[in-house]
């Protein structure tokens, strides 16, 4: 399946080059007339499944304890160009590349003050166990990436209406390719002495495609808003959401490194396992216009994400598995629009506010 949505990507971006070759006399942008391109900062929040590692109770039959429960902020930087494709009948269609990287870290220390507490061999070795207090210090550095191939088929309306509470202006196709790339590093310690380190990478991609649809919105539906106008008008803004639904193949790889600090024990394990996921997406953004070409957005993405990898570790009896559950994320990016093409003296990059 993996190697079919890679050829379809593959195919969708060489179609993609040449009609936009072909089409590049007939239109050139997203919305008036010229290509944009826009790049942006901002931060990262993300959830994932905890790490439960150690354990209490008797060494064949102990209870799991959490190690980390991962939910954190870190940083974010992406960017992207969209420029015209040509029409498709009345309606006019653009194409955009578009990308995300992000980073988000976070440690935690647990104790296990039980009368046993273990540290298991993901591999299925003998664990290690002993007397209170068992302390674990636990780090996790987590890259979450993206990318996209993205086509929108415009309303064949071109004048734009400040709307009530919202005006499609879209709909929205797309090939996509993420991945959650997790290092994991956990180090035990008895007593204040070393026991065991445990190091592992949990790498998932996500190769799938998506639909939706986008447009403005506005708080005209509230009274008085709507007649006198409100504090987005004053200030020039305009607000807009998009929303994205999709289905993807789910390829997840794992690593795991165990060793004991007081004999010379260590082993590796190595599995693997794919799923199917669904990610849905809404984004929305507040812009405001700087110039003829150019425009500053406050823009967020707001995810969730079905299927993400959740180890569960030997305890002796069962082996080593991946499992996995759903997650949340949100990217907030301060983002610099600038349109170059066309006649910006007479349509500009984007209009002004609607009245």
């Amino acid at each position: 399946m993996r190697k079919s949505l890679q050829t379809l990507a593959a195919t969708a971006l060489c179609l993609g080059a040449l009609w936009q070759t072909a089409a590049a006399q007939d239109v050139a942008s997203a919305t008036y007339g010229s290509t944009r391109i826009y790049i942006g900062g901002g931060f990262q929040f993300l959830t994932l499944p905890d790490i439960k590692f150690t354990g209490k109770g008797d060494p064949s039959n102990f209870r799991f304890q959490t190690n980390s429960d991962f939910s954190n902020y870190g940083w974010a930087t992406g960017g992207g160009i969209e420029t015209g494709l040509g029409f498709w009948g009345a309606s006019r269609v653009t194409g955009g590349i578009k990308g995300f990287w992000s980073n988000v870290q976070d440690d935690d220390r647990t104790s296990c003050k039980a009368s046993t507490c273990v540290a298991p061999d993901p591999a299925g070795g003998p664990p290690a166990f002993g007397p209170p207090v068992l302390v674990t210090k636990t780090d996790r550095n987590v890259d979450y990436w993206g990318g996209s191939l993205e086509a929108k088929l415009w309303s064949p309306n071109t004048t734009e209406v400040k709307p009530n509470f919202y005006r499609n202006d879209y709909f929205i196709v797309g090939a996509d390719i993420r991945g959650i790339d997790q290092d994991n590093h956990l180090n035990g310690h008895f007593n204040g002495d070393p026991i065991y380190t445990y190091k592992e990478t949990l790498n998932t991609t996500y190769y799938g495609g998506y639909v939706g649809l986008g447009g403005e919105y506005s708080f005209g539906f509230i009274p008085g808003i709507k007649n006198v106008g409100g504090l987005y008008d004053r200030l020039g803004l305009r607000t807009f959401i998009s929303a994205r639904a999709g289905l993807y193949e789910a390829d997840t790889d794992y690593d795991g490194r165990y060793a004991l600090q007081f004999v010379p024990f260590s082993s590796k394990i190595s599995k693997s396992n794919d799923d199917l996921a669904f990610i849905g997406t809404i984004s929305l953004e507040t812009r405001k216009q700087l110039g003829p070409r150019t425009s500053l957005s406050l823009f967020t993405d707001y995810e969730y994400i079905s299927s993400v990898p959740k180890m569960r570790y030997s305890d002796g009896a069962r082996p080593t598995q991946i499992d996995s559950e759903g997650a949340f994320a949100t990217r907030t990016m301060l983002r610099l629009n600038i349109s170059f093409g066309g006649q910006p003296e007479m349509a500009p990059a984007y209009a002004e506010p609607l009245k």
